[in-house]
């Protein structure tokens, strides 16, 4: 019998919606597998355990998301339209793939260890955008990881209240005001 073509890729997708809607610890190889429509050999083809395919999923969306923001960055010389256009990446990635975002944000706590250790991560690339506006004096100086703190958590705590239903529609048409205000709150701290 041969191989699933895609396997991989299905035990991918199977793996953020499911770990999205209950946990990494609310779901099974078993469950996994059954959603991706594979055997739990298939599975185990690719990643030795639920834990580490976890760890490997949240690993490469963070740090993917860390090379977009980069990227971000060097397109936009000024901080202003960088956090713009940082903002409206985030509420972007909500809409297009909100149970990877939901991934990201409940896995957080226990995987953010394994790369939080690398200089090229979410809130790196925004203290970077931060200390290179104090540097070219379009910002007063101010802490920056509180300051980074300030424009991750603007989205991140309006993408929650938009998972939990306080929020309705999709965020990408809230950038434009949510990146208004990361701007005006890290200006605040000055």
């Amino acid at each position: 019998m041969p191989r699933a073509v895609g396997a991989k890729q299905k035990v991918e997708r199977a793996a953020v919606a499911l770990f999205a809607a209950s946990g990494v610890d609310g779901v099974s190889i078993a469950d996994i597998a059954a959603a991706a429509g594979v055997s739990q050999g298939a599975l185990y083809r690719h990643y030795r355990s639920k834990e580490a395919l976890a760890s490997a999923l949240f690993a490469e969306a963070y740090l993917r998301t860390a090379g977009e923001l980069d990227a971000i960055r060097a397109r936009h010389p000024r901080f202003a339209p960088r956090i713009a256009a940082m903002v409206a990446h985030f509420c972007a990635l909500y809409d297009t793939d909100p149970a990877l975002f939901r991934f990201l944000l409940i896995a957080q706590h226990d995987l953010l260890p394994a790369v939080a250790g690398r200089a090229t991560t979410p809130p790196a690339i925004i203290e970077a955008v931060l200390a290179d506006a104090v540097v070219s004096g379009e910002l007063a100086p101010v802490e920056i990881a509180t300051g980074a703190a300030i424009v991750m958590g603007t989205v991140l705590q309006t993408a929650v209240f938009h998972l939990y239903g306080r929020l309705a529609g999709p965020l990408l048409p809230r950038a434009p005001a949510l990146a208004a205000a990361a701007i005006a709150a890290v200006k605040a701290l000055a």
